[in-house]
């Protein structure tokens, strides 16, 4: 996954949890908030666990492949 890719999902995930948030017609503020907290942690923690896998260490040399 490139670095690109991650950021445009994550940000098309917080723009759908911020979206059900204010329309509550269409949604729920709950469901909206949990659509928004997940975006972001998931982002963290795909990011964590590539720099784990990267070299072992928790040293943030990760870099998502560009495609």
């Amino acid at each position: 996954m490139s670095a690109k890719s991650l950021r445009i999902l994550s940000l098309l995930g917080k723009g759908v949890g911020l979206v059900l948030t204010i329309a509550a017609p269409f949604g729920s503020t709950a469901h909206g908030m949990i659509v928004f907290a997940a975006a972001s942690i998931l982002k963290d923690v795909v990011n964590r666990v590539g720099d784990i896998v990267d070299d072992g260490k928790a040293n943030d040399s990760f870099k998502p492949s560009a495609f």
